[in-house]
């Protein structure tokens, strides 16, 4: 049975928005679309996140606020399918309407800067720093209230994160939202093929078959959707496994090239720069630093 793709939230009659608990093996939600507007923080596990046309990595901390209509998903990464695994996919989610409160609340004078927050989350917005620490306190403890203090701390949520400065926008301006549910669909099989394969040698008749398509016709489809080529899809999704492998081992840059899928050192090298701004060197060396001050 296939999960919908255009996901319908339920909010009780009695609530104006959802705190929901996810704890799986791994995330089972496909790419998909919704209504609501979404702030996901993930407790525990790693992966790949997609939001718009951005492809980042994730972990544990991770805080990223999804606009109504934004199609996302979150990938977990290899450990969670293996057989015995321990790791788990934990996450606290806030599922809200911009009308939760009706049509004019947050368009009153006090809440202009909400509503500033969520015109900017139509490209979705990653929190980091103090904020993302200060939130997800906030979460875990709206999580356990009711009534007036579960509203006030969603309030102070909103207001936390429409006047930080600790964030990032993650789709780009060029991206257009023009997927329908075929599209969401089709490209779900491709995704789920790509995070498999990805650190193969793939061949573009391989993926676009995926789809059904020709490989001619489906670079075209692809790029309409995604605002991405194929190829720059693929690239993307092993400089985010490249991320990880830096961050958390110590493994040689060399060989985290090849273990990444990619053919060659001076390819891996300008991919890389070209997509983080950074040599992997210096993105291990910055983690490092950011480590060290956060201790």
């Amino acid at each position: 049975m296939h999960e919908p793709l255009f996901q319908r939230i339920y909010v009780a009659g009695n609530q104006s928005y959802n705190v929901l608990k996810v704890d799986r093996p791994y995330f089972v939600v496909p790419w998909h679309f919704h209504p609501e507007i979404e702030l996901m923080l993930v407790v525990e596990g790693e992966g790949t996140r997609f939001v718009g046309d951005s492809i980042d990595s994730f972990g544990p901390g991770d805080l990223v606020l999804v606009g109504a209509n934004l199609s996302h998903v979150w990938k977990n990464g290899p450990a969670h399918y293996q057989e015995p695994s321990t790791v788990r996919a934990k996450a606290k989610v806030i599922l809200f309407r911009n009308d939760c409160f009706g049509d004019q609340f947050f368009k009153t004078p006090e809440m202009q800067p909400v509503q500033a927050l969520f015109q900017r989350a139509q490209r979705g917005i990653h929190f980091y720093g103090n904020t993302q620490q200060r939130v997800a306190e906030k979460i875990n403890k709206a999580y356990a209230e009711q009534g007036t203090q579960r509203l006030l701390t969603f309030l102070d949520i909103l207001h936390d994160l429409a006047t930080t400065e600790e964030q990032r926008l993650l789709s780009t301006l060029s991206y257009t939202q023009s997927m329908e549910i075929g599209d969401i669909a089709r490209l779900n099989t491709v995704l789920n093929f790509l995070m498999q394969t990805f650190r193969t040698q793939l061949r573009l008749e391989e993926v676009a078959a995926q789809a059904n398509m020709s490989p001619t016709a489906f670079c075209r489809y692809f790029k309409s959707r995604t605002n991405k080529t194929v190829v720059g899809f693929i690239n993307e999704l092993r400089v985010g496994y490249a991320h990880k492998l830096l961050v958390e081992t110590t493994a040689k840059v060399g060989d985290i090239c090849f273990d990444c899928g990619f053919s060659n050192l001076s390819n891996f090298y300008e991919q890389f720069q070209s997509i983080t701004g950074r040599s992997p060197a210096q993105y291990r060396k910055d983690h490092l630093a950011r480590q060290m001050n956060r201790n």
